[in-house]
């Protein structure tokens, strides 16, 4: 009892590559956001660009965004209030997806 033992995870390669530049996203900002933000913004660019579909062609637009995700806990090493800022209230929290992926199709 206490422990958990797994033969296999899921693990994300590459995910410190991200071009926070390229979404419009400062890199103190960049530095607090869980994975699965940074994950759905590239994944969705790809997407859309492999389906011909231009992104910048969405703006104004009457196109909808949905987001399921799992529940996380990134960033939350430090509970102390002195670590908490305005990115790491935002960065660590999956209720964001949705509209963080609709601010940058506009």
């Amino acid at each position: 009892m206490g422990k958990s033992v797994t033969r296999h995870g899921g693990f994300l390669a590459d995910i410190d590559l991200f071009d926070p530049g390229f979404f419009g996203i400062p890199p103190k900002e960049a530095e607090a956001m869980d994975p699965q933000q940074r994950l759905i913004l590239e994944t969705t660019w790809e997407a859309l660009e492999r389906a011909g579909i231009c992104p910048a062609t969405l703006k104004g637009s009457s196109t909808g965004v949905y987001v399921g995700s799992d529940g996380t806990d990134y960033g939350q090493e430090d509970p102390s209030l002195d670590a908490l800022d305005g990115y790491r209230a935002t960065g660590g929290v999956s209720s964001v997806l949705s509209g963080r992926l609709s601010y940058l199709l506009g």
